[in-house]
């Protein structure tokens, strides 16, 4: 009986090791890990530059302006990058508070005159109003390579006609300008074509954009 109890006790004690073996083998797992890169290359971006092929600086008769003058000045903007890209031109025009003549001699009330005049080729549209710059005297326009509806792409090394070809001096009655020094501020901006607040190319909303980015 004694032999009999042994027996019993050692199959016992083989069952209970199985048991706590098989438990401990659900721990072990298959398991795999996959890597998936997103690549994105940036564009080289927008890279303009603004010429005027027709100003010659030296010219000595910009020493010397009188009244109806007319001068060569013809701002081109080239796209030197490789996307297209909405392209705008802001003009910046002096001021003053003077009186000028008419073609017949008559004068004209004094009154804050621009001093030069241009015409505006047919490729490019005012956007907006004219914006009256009191503090440094100028009236200043934006234009858009374009229509007034929708912006004209400026695709990677094209270049656009020019803005207008000549400014002319106007016809000042009086010596209030007399010995001054103008300028008219000519500055080019592009910004790309693709991905403008969900895709637009409507003028005022494009140059809103980079109205903000300045």
């Amino acid at each position: 009986m004694k032999n009999n109890s042994k027996k019993v006790k050692v199959i016992a004690t083989a069952m209970a090791l199985v048991g706590i073996l098989a438990v401990g083998g659900i721990t072990a797992y298959f398991t795999d890990t996959e890597h998936k890169p997103n690549v994105f290359t940036v564009g080289e971006g927008v890279d303009i530059e603004l010429d005027e092929p027709g100003w010659d600086p030296t010219d000595p008769e910009h020493d010397e302006i009188t009244p109806n003058k007319v001068f060569s000045k013809d701002p081109i903007v080239t796209n030197k990058g490789t996307i297209g890209a909405y392209t705008f031109v802001k003009v910046s025009v002096p001021y003053e508070n003077i009186a000028t003549a008419n073609d017949n001699g008559t004068l004209n009330s004094a009154e804050d005159t621009q001093l030069f005049t241009y015409t505006v080729n047919s490729e490019w549209s005012q956007v907006g109003d004219v914006e009256k710059d009191t503090e440094n005297k100028t009236f200043n326009y934006v234009y858009v390579y374009g229509s007034d509806t929708e912006c004209a792409e400026l695709a990677g090394g094209e270049v656009t006609p020019a803005v207008f070809n000549t400014v002319k001096f106007v016809d000042v009655a009086e010596g209030k300008v007399n010995g001054k020094t103008l300028t008219i501020d000519v500055n080019a901006y592009a910004i790309q074509t693709e991905d403008i607040n969900g895709g637009t190319n409507i003028p005022v909303e494009v140059w809103s954009v980079i109205s903000n980015h300045q």
